[in-house]
């Protein structure tokens, strides 16, 4: 009953909202302060893996609050190196896990097992 459970107030609600309402749900991706159920925000962590949300770009939504998190801003970087960081971001395979740990808060060092561009920003850091 739980799975059923899970579905409704995730994947199903995640589904409609893909086909019914898209800019919706890119909202919702964006807000990362906005309050979810917990199966609601696995079922967009899962959608964002699956780039199921067509105008989320990463670089623009997480990558900011990753490098608060790395205690790091962009003016670090060179116009270069700050494009390759983009890219790198936009490319990742981990959207789903850095979009729930930016929302949870989660600190450098979580957050250093699975984003691409870590080690930059520690090393602009300094660590």
């Amino acid at each position: 009953m739980e799975r059923l459970s899970d579905y409704i107030q995730g994947e199903r609600v995640v589904r409609e909202l893909r086909h019914h309402a898209p800019e919706a749900l890119e909202e919702l991706a964006r807000d990362l302060a906005q309050p979810l159920n917990p199966p609601l925000e696995r079922a967009v962590a899962r959608c964002l893996d699956d780039s199921r949300v067509p105008d989320f770009r990463s670089a623009e939504v997480l990558m900011p609050p990753m490098m608060a998190t790395f205690a790091v801003g962009p003016a670090a970087f060179g116009e270069q190196a700050l494009a390759e960081l983009e890219a790198s971001c936009n490319r990742c395979q981990a959207v789903g896990r850095c979009w729930q740990a930016m929302r949870s808060h989660a600190d450098a060092e979580v957050c250093r097992d699975f984003c691409p561009n870590a080690e930059a920003f520690i090393e602009q850091r300094g660590e």
